[in-house]
Formats: C-alpha cells, sequence, structure tokens
C-alpha cells in the first residue's frame, strides 16, 4: 500500500497547486484580501483533508479506524444538534458512533448485525420515559442518524479491508469525489441556468451535474495507476458514473434534512463550507453504492 503514497501525493499536490494558481488569478483583484475569500477558504480544506484521507486509505488499519471514528463522531454532533436531539439520545447516539468503526474493521458479522439491535435497545429511553409527545419522533431521527452517518462511513473501511486493491479504490474514490464536487460549483458558477432542485439546493444546476460528471471522471483519471490492473472494466468506467450521481444524491439529501429545520450548514467547524457534515455528504451516498458496484461487478 505505501508504494501508492508517494505517487498520489505528487498528483494531489500537481492538483492543490493547479487549483491554487486558478483562485490566485480568479481572486487577482483581491489579492490583499485572498486569505479570507471563500475560494481560497475550500482550498485550504482540500490541502488539509488530502494528506489525512490519502493516510487512513493506505496507512495501519488503525489509524484508518481513527480517522472514521472521528469524522463520524463530528458529523454526529453536527446532526444531533441539528435534528435537537435530547441528551439520552445523543449520548446513545455518540455511542453508537464510536463502536461502528471498530466493529467495521475486525468484524464484518457483528457489524452487519449491528442495525437492528441498535435499533431495539434505542427503544429503551422513550419506553421508560414514557415519552409520547417526541418520543417517536426522537428515536426516528436518532436511528436515521446511526445509519446516515456512522453506518455508511463503515464502508470505507469495507472498501479499504474487503475489496481487491481496496486502498487504490478509496484513492480513487476521494479524489473523484473531489473534483465532482468542485467542477460541480465552478460548472454552475459559470455555466448554471436551469436550477436541478431549486426548493431543496437553489443553487445547484442542471449545467452543475454536468460538471459532476466531468470532474468525476477526471479524478478516476488522475488516480487511474493507484486502481488494481485486474478492475474489470465496466467497473473501471461506471464508477466515475457512481460518483457523480452518488454526489448529488447525497447533497440533495442534506438539502432536505437542512431545510427541514431551516439552516443553511450543518455546522461551522470548516471554514467556506459549514460544518463537517456539509463536506462529506457526497462520500456517505458514494462509499456504498461504490462498493457494491465493485462486490457485484468486480
Amino acid at each position: 500500500m505505501f508504494d501508492l503514497a508517494a505517487p498520489a501525493a505528487m498528483r494531489i499536490s500537481f492538483a492543490l497547486a493547479g487549483g491554487l494558481t486558478l483562485i490566485v488569478a480568479a481572486e487577482r483583484r483581491h489579492l490583499r484580501k485572498i486569505t479570507s475569500r471563500t475560494l481560497f477558504l475550500r482550498w485550504r480544506t482540500w490541502a488539509l483533508a488530502a494528506p489525512l484521507f490519502i493516510a487512513a486509505a493506505l496507512g495501519p488499519l488503525e489509524l484508518a479506524v481513527i480517522f472514521v471514528l472521528a469524522v463520524s463522531l463530528q458529523a454526529v454532533r453536527e446532526y444531533a444538534h441539528l435534528t435537537d436531539l435530547p441528551r439520552p439520545y445523543r449520548i446513545a447516539l455518540y455511542g453508537a458512533a464510536a463502536i461502528s468503526a471498530p466493529v467495521a474493521a475486525w468484524s464484518l458479522t457483528v457489524w452487519r448485525a449491528m442495525p437492528p439491535l441498535l435499533l431495539v435497545l434505542a427503544t429503551i429511553p422513550p419506553l421508560i420515559a414514557q415519552d409520547v409527545g417526541r418520543g417517536i419522533r426522537d428515536l426516528a431521527y436518532s436511528g436515521l442518524g446511526f445509519a446516515y452517518i456512522p453506518w455508511l462511513l463503515g464502508y470505507f473501511l469495507l472498501i479499504r479491508e474487503h475489496v481487491v486493491g481496496g486502498p487504490g479504490v478509496l484513492l480513487a474514490l476521494g479524489t473523484s469525489v473531489a473534483a465532482s464536487d468542485v467542477w460541480a460549483f465552478l460548472f454552475g458558477k459559470a455555466f448554471g441556468r436551469h436550477p436541478l432542485a431549486p426548493r431543496l439546493s437553489p443553487h445547484k444546476t442542471i449545467e452543475g451535474v454536468a460538471g459532476n460528471v466531468l470532474g468525476a471522471y477526471a479524478g478516476f483519471a488522475l488516480m487511474r495507476f493507484a486502481l488494481p490492473p485486474a478492475i474489470n472494466p465496466i467497473v473501471l468506467w461506471s464508477l466515475p458514473l457512481v460518483v457523480a450521481a452518488g454526489s448529488v444524491w447525497g447533497d440533495l439529501v442534506e438539502s432536505l434534512l437542512k431545510r427541514q429545520f431551516g439552516v443553511k450548514d450543518a455546522g461551522t467547524c470548516l471554514p467556506g463550507f459549514g460544518g463537517l457534515l456539509d463536506r462529506i455528504d457526497s462520500l456517505l451516498v458514494v462509499l456504498p453504492l461504490a462498493y457494491t458496484v465493485v462486490v457485484v461487478l468486480g
């Protein structure tokens, strides 16, 4: 796995350098304030996230577990605040998120059995409290929070450990998701005329979706070297489409959640993006879809 690290880092570095050059050109009238401009803040987030993702994909399994665990807990924290979960449900959701990543890494059988068991356990708080007002509502949002965030993020570990060439596949997926999101943003800004889902995401356009697709293929092309040589050609050509579709899908799902509660962003921890949940919404959907395609067709 470590023989992939140097070429991956080199390609990502070139991509980031090219992106920064374009940002400087676009913001040439605001160079004195460039470090506070949205495009630069987003670039800085990508620059910090890229080495962490590469390390989690290629490093020791323990490091991957810590990465998924940390992302899960922060995203669950934002989700719990967004949905206004009471303290007992938050604690239960944090606990479920905390055990999901280690279980996914070391026992696939137990991981698959977790959802029904946790759902049964989650019924205890409303039953003890005899909460006929918000009990079912909070139970439902707690269950959705687990399935939506730590459960889906667990597929990062499944791809890494149970797919042939999994670490390389993760590199290609992560780069493809990032490029898909960036190209969608640029295409939407430059050519966006026709709204895709105005009630959910007013700024997302059909033209932006074209950027999603082109960016996904560009990301896979950049990391083609990391994919296993014997990969099925059908998988090779279909995965970028899966990434593009999953990126749009994931963004709309999170937009639906945010519109439900009347907020613009899920959090504030990532300048230029909002919360961590705002940044990983595409990955949450892409990971299980990609795993299914690789396992079924690979």
